[in-house]
């Protein structure tokens, strides 16, 4: 029989007892990475199309795609629903298929679209007989993935400004000395760094200097 390792708060899909139903064994673990396992080097994360795109706008996308695929070698996210649909007429899709682009060729994750929670349970189903049948390979917890050094913490948060990534936001670092400094600079001062132009440097600001609104009202208004 295949087995399913799920996280415990998937409960509150029916993923978990629509692959009971369709033959899989289930166990109910609590997990902190990934939500569901299928094999020691297959982990996938289930999100909704809406928590990508929060996720994706809150930043909080690539930071979950690095740990799951520090856990395991073949990191998925698998997407419930379709991204295009949860738009809702948000013409610009550029920023989403960038981020499609930046998991699959940048950091080695497969990002699969599925209609709805049977397909969800089919999907993960298909992969575990593939990696259990085939390569006779079963369910294992990876252990949580070390936290980061405060030297690529602080990395990570400037390199989530407006095309700046690891290279320059070790320059701005390292000019500025701490993030908080870096936040703080004035269009004239971030342009003394190598590498940042005026039209970088009016994105940075711009994203600082705008009213936070809600992703979906975001979308709506562009």
């Amino acid at each position: 029989m295949v087995e399913v390792i799920a996280d415990v708060r998937e409960q509150a899909s029916q993923v978990p007892v629509l692959l009971q139903e369709l033959g899989a064994k289930v166990k109910l673990r609590s997990l902190t990475v990934a939500d569901y396992v299928v094999s020691e080097r297959v982990g996938i994360e289930r999100k909704s199309a809406r928590d990508y795109l929060s996720s994706l706008f809150s930043g909080r996308l690539f930071d979950q795609a690095s740990r799951l695929s520090e856990a395991y070698e073949k990191p998925v996210i698998l997407i419930e629903g379709y991204l295009e649909e949860e738009l809702d007429g948000f013409n610009n899709f550029s920023a989403i298929w960038g981020s499609l682009f930046s998991l699959s060729l940048d950091m080695g994750v497969t990002v699969l679209q599925v209609k709805d929670q049977v397909s969800v349970a089919k999907a993960i189903l298909t992969i575990a007989k593939r990696e259990q049948e085939e390569r006779r390979s079963k369910p294992r917890i990876r252990a949580k993935p070390k936290m980061m050094e405060m030297p690529e913490r602080q990395v990570f948060l400037v390199s989530g400004l407006p095309s700046i990534g690891t290279e320059l936001a070790e320059r701005l670092l390292t000019h500025f000395r701490t993030p908080r400094r870096v936040f703080a600079a004035k269009e004239g001062e971030l342009v003394k760094v190598p590498g940042i132009g005026r039209k970088k440097a009016r994105s940075i600001a711009r994203v600082l200097d705008t009213e936070f609104r809600s992703f979906k009202q975001a979308l709506l208004e562009e």
